[in-house]
């Protein structure tokens, strides 16, 4: 599941004579801070990005920030575009953050990434979707990127605001031919909130994100964490979101037809862990490996013998349990960063983005910094950003697509090689 690589044929390096030389086209730097002071914690972060670029201000920059510093994001927000000297600033609230090689859980943590580019262009977006409707939301954005190539999007929408699937729906109608990566804001479930950053301004009910444009070069790469239970089926009977039946049996007995005994008449002791995957495209005939969309099973039906699902489905759509596993999680991961790996190989790559579901890192593994364990090893020192989230975004077939429980890697150039050593 990926886009085309960074690569590229060479081209003549640029130079800005107001900083200090630079030995490639695009600068980028991540930093973090775990500090419990707010403001404290944003300067440092930021100053840690920005030295790390080797740049003396950013054109653009991106901040996520745990829902611990709640009280103070404005200020923070206004302290990290002070430091990085400019005003395109986009983010969100996290349920925790994470750079290439750690993650921060269940506790304060602020995660900036720097860039300053003469290839790359990165303009913020902004939308209000406070009535829950995500047309006009859509169509906002739509206008905003008039006129402008198609590029990346980087959409960081509230999904508490309307489901985030819908967004995209209605984006893609809008402004059709643009990609998107990402994923939903999150924080403290018991704030029944989380926050958009634009500029300095802090929102809710809406969507933030940024505009990727230039002579831009990505690798995206989706990472599941679960595994098939059993054979691909078939929808032989669905109305909405209720599954009727499976190949021509009632749906719940082929459910349980797959579990052991003491599984298949206790269904609850699976919550949070069992399943539905269903195809990016209900048309399709079946379900290519690892192309599905993990979909929560809500409910059945005893008397009918039917599964209620957090989807609408039709008859003759490909199916497929799947269950929420941290080894299949680690093999898939491992998977996704050799498939990615001759964009690493290149050199071509600046900077990446990791979007990781909430239900990943410790409730998933039993402890933190597995995904970006496994991430330092592949991609080194790689500057990365990214934040734990309600739901991912990334494109497949063709599409983008609202997907749960994976990781979304996307690995941005500029499609200039990298220098040697010396720096020539």
């Amino acid at each position: 599941m990926n886009s085309r690589h960074c690569t590229g044929t060479p081209i003549s390096k640029s130079w800005r004579t107001h900083d200090r030389f630079r030995p490639v086209a695009t600068n980028a730097g991540v930093g973090l801070s775990t500090e419990s002071e707010a403001v404290a914690a944003a300067r440092a972060a930021a100053r840690d990005a920005l030295e790390k670029s080797g740049s003396g201000r950013a054109d653009w920059g991106l901040v996520f920030i745990t829902t611990a510093h709640r009280p103070h994001f404005a200020e923070m927000l206004a302290a990290i575009q002070k430091t990085l000297g400019t005003d395109l600033i986009a983010g969100c609230s996290a349920a925790g953050v994470l750079t290439g090689s750690e993650e921060i859980e269940a506790r304060p943590g602020v995660v900036v990434l720097s860039v300053r580019s003469d290839r790359l262009r990165g303009n913020t977006l902004y939308a209000s979707i406070g009535d829950g409707e995500p047309r006009a939301a859509a169509g906002d954005i739509a206008r905003q990127l008039m006129g402008h190539p198609a590029g990346l999007l980087v959409l960081l929408p509230d999904p508490l605001a309307v489901p985030p699937d819908h967004l995209l729906h209605e984006l893609g109608r809008a402004a059709p031919g643009f990609e998107a990566i990402g994923a939903a804001a999150s924080g403290d479930p018991a704030l029944r909130g989380t926050f958009q950053f634009y500029g300095r301004n802090v929102a809710s009910r809406s969507l933030a994100g940024l505009h990727l444009s230039g002579d831009l070069r990505r690798t995206i790469g989706v990472t599941q964490g679960c595994q098939p239970l059993g054979a691909q089926a078939r929808i032989t009977g669905g109305d909405g979101n209720v599954i009727l039946e499976i190949d021509g049996r009632p749906a719940l007995e082929v459910l349980r037809s797959r579990l052991p005994p003491p599984l298949a008449d206790s269904l609850e002791r699976l919550g949070g862990h069992l399943f539905v995957g269903l195809p990016p495209d209900p048309n399709l005939d079946t379900i290519a490996p690892g192309e599905y969309l993990v979909r929560h099973l809500v409910g059945v039906d005893a008397t009918r013998g039917a599964l209620i699902v957090a989807a609408t489905v039709r008859a003759n759509q490909p199916l497929q349990f799947v269950l929420r596993d941290a080894q299949a999680a680690r093999d898939d991961l491992k998977a996704m960063l050799k498939r990615v790996a001759p964009a690493i190989v290149s050199g071509t790559c600046r900077f990446g983005f990791y979007f990781n579901c909430a239900g990943r890192g410790t409730s998933l593994y039993g402890m933190p910094g597995i995904d970006t364990a496994y991430i330092s090893a592949a991609l080194g020192d790689l500057p990365i950003a990214g934040f734990f989230g309600n739901a991912e975004i990334a494109p497949l077939r063709g599409q983008n697509r609202l997907f749960t429980y994976t990781g979304v890697l996307a690995l941005i150039g500029d499609g200039e090689e990298a220098p040697t050593a010396s720096g020539v």
